[in-house]
């Protein structure tokens, strides 16, 4: 950022461009390799908590918090449904790194984003409605 004031990089535009359009296609497929579904029921609490926060608590009070504030228009909407994204990588990331439970962390992962669908949609149309 600091180096963008002195320096034009209009040159290399196109090829970050193309740096970055591989990034959302790497991170997903390596975190597909990762999903296994076995032994979820066992850890169906932590899931649900995790899941509840992530995909109604934090855009529920996001949306409070819009509400409270009047802020209206596609800042709002796009605040509100940013909360309501389901769970990626970077949680994974974070928990191999400290040798957290890997395996609640992907099968979190994994739920969420079917979940996701779901919510996401809910979402859109809450936002829709209020905004």
């Amino acid at each position: 950022m600091v180096l963008s004031q002195f320096i034009d990089f209009t040159v290399a535009e196109p090829f970050f461009d193309k740096l970055a359009a591989t990034v959302s296609p790497l991170a997903l497929f390596s975190v597909g390799l990762q999903l296994k579904f076995n032994g979820w029921k066992k850890l169906v609490p932590q899931m649900s908590t995790s899941m509840l926060y992530k995909l109604i608590l934090a855009p529920a009070i996001v949306l409070g918090l819009a509400l409270l504030f009047n802020i209206k228009g596609d800042v709002a909407k796009i605040t509100v449904f940013e909360a309501a994204m389901p769970t990626v990588v970077t949680s994974s990331i974070i928990a191999e790194q400290f040798r957290l439970n890997t395996k609640l962390t992907n099968l979190i992962i994994g739920f969420s984003i079917i979940v996701g669908f779901l919510t996401s949609a809910v979402w859109y149309h809450i936002t829709e409605i209020l905004f």
